[in-house]
């Protein structure tokens, strides 16, 4: 079995709990903090970086739904945490939330074979697709989600998506903070 069929066999295999990951993952948040607040230990410094972890994949996860992470680091590093840790949680957090995106271009793909103007897509975006995702994810955009399943379509191999996708985020994370950080701190 060639890796585009495997991938289009564990999808099928696993369509029921990636539907439901989500709902899971979303869950679990709510009841975390409903734990936290009827305990009284819901504040920044308890909570700081795993919220921050939970607000950026969720925001990643919904593909087409603006729930951005930009504004939760920017409260998170002006309250004094360290810029460069909220960065590499928020990044994290969105690269692996992307690959709901992903999923979705993976799964779609028959769809997509049938357009010619996806076609013509396809073969521009597989010669630039590690400068697209890296710049893609870098910079402030909702399109991202858009390259996400357009990378999942062309089954780009899934380490170097996470990878690329990543340390695009660590950058747009330390450039966010660190202008909110100086920005609070200035005023």
């Amino acid at each position: 079995m060639d890796d585009s069929n495997y991938q289009q066999h564990w999808l099928a295999q696993h369509q029921k709990l990636l539907r439901v990951s989500p709902l899971f993952v979303s869950a679990a948040s709510i009841a975390t903090g409903l734990v936290l607040w009827t305990t009284g230990t819901f504040n920044i410094e308890t909570v700081g970086y795993t919220s921050i972890w939970f607000i950026a994949f969720i925001g990643a996860a919904l593909v087409f739904a603006p729930v951005g992470a930009l504004g939760a680091v920017c409260v998170t590093v002006a309250v004094d945490l360290d810029p460069f840790m909220v960065a590499l949680v928020a990044a994290s957090a969105e690269a692996v939330g992307e690959l709901t995106g992903y999923l979705a271009g993976m799964g779609g793909k028959a769809i997509f074979d049938r357009n010619k103007f996806y076609l013509r897509f396809k073969n521009l975006f597989s010669r630039y697709a590690s400068l697209t995702l890296l710049f893609g994810s870098a910079i402030p955009n909702p399109l991202f989600d858009v390259m996400g399943v357009a990378a999942g379509s062309i089954l780009y191999p899934v380490k170097r998506f996470l990878l690329l996708v990543f340390i695009g985020k660590v950058v747009k994370f330390i450039w966010v903070g660190l202008g909110c950080y100086y920005g609070a701190t200035q005023f």
